[in-house]
């Protein structure tokens, strides 16, 4: 599959943002009406879209030439890989354009407590995503029903996508586009580490297999980086605050 043209591809991510919200509305309505388990199905969805709008803000700052390589497909319909991107979405304390270069400077024993806690709801709700819709019969004969999703399990699956939801609704500001168009240089560089993380992983497609690609999309990251810090190249960090210091100094010059 071949990525889409960047206006394109920034105004498939206001619309996934835009969806997010509108499965996670849609998952209360349910659950307020009786329904749990189809409430449950439609947050984890909405978890989900919100991945996919990470995916496509990835496709979307990341060079032409990249993009041309870029492993679109698992992007973009790797379910357990959206699911993990939408619970990380729901963790990081800023909005999507300016995740990069929170994650370059976390310390690294808060960033390996942050990831721990992304493969067991992932794979919770992987697993319960499907049952809120189906009756399933199991080895031993077995049958799962979908009105065995508990109240516990819907509350938690529904604080998580309001988190996940919410964090993708910062794509509808009004400055998304240019944020988006002209991004930090370290998401210019998350880009980078996404893709050589996705074409390096294995064709499982299970919630692990999808935080091991997070984990080494983040690591090749922070490499990225202290290879440049090393070799005495200004990073990105060093770009963009001379890139705001400038600015600072045009909007006073313009006020004097």
């Amino acid at each position: 599959m071949q990525a889409a043209p960047t206006p394109v591809l920034l105004r498939g991510t206001i619309a996934a943002a835009r969806n997010a919200l509108d499965l996670l509305y849609d998952a209360q309505v349910l659950a307020e009406a009786g329904s749990a388990a189809r409430a449950y199905s439609l947050a984890a969805l909405a978890v989900e879209e919100a991945g996919k709008a990470g995916s496509l803000v990835l496709l979307t700052v990341m060079p032409e030439t990249l993009r041309a390589r870029a492993p679109v497909g698992r992007m973009l319909e790797w379910h357990q890989l959206k699911q993990v991107q939408g619970l990380f979405i729901a963790k990081v304390p800023y909005c999507m354009p300016e995740v990069a270069p929170w994650l370059s400077a976390l310390p690294p024993g808060e960033l390996a407590e942050f990831l721990s806690g992304l493969d067991a709801p992932a794979d919770e709700a992987d697993s319960l995503k499907r049952r809120g819709l189906y009756v399933d019969v199991g080895r031993g004969g077995a049958i799962r029903q979908p009105s065995e999703i508990t109240e516990a399990e819907l509350l938690s699956q529904l604080a998580r996508a309001g988190q996940a939801a919410s964090k993708a609704g910062h794509l509808l500001e009004p400055e998304t586009p240019a944020r988006l168009l002209h991004p930090p240089a370290e998401t210019v560089e998350l880009s980078r580490a996404a893709v050589s993380a996705l074409t390096e992983a294995s064709y499982a497609r299970t919630p692990e297999a999808a935080t091991n690609v997070m984990i080494k999309m983040i690591s090749k990251l922070r490499d990225r980086l202290a290879v440049k810090d090393a070799k005495g190249i200004p990073g990105p960090g060093e770009l963009l605050a001379r890139r705001h210091q400038t600015h600072r100094a045009q909007v006073r010059y313009r006020e004097a």
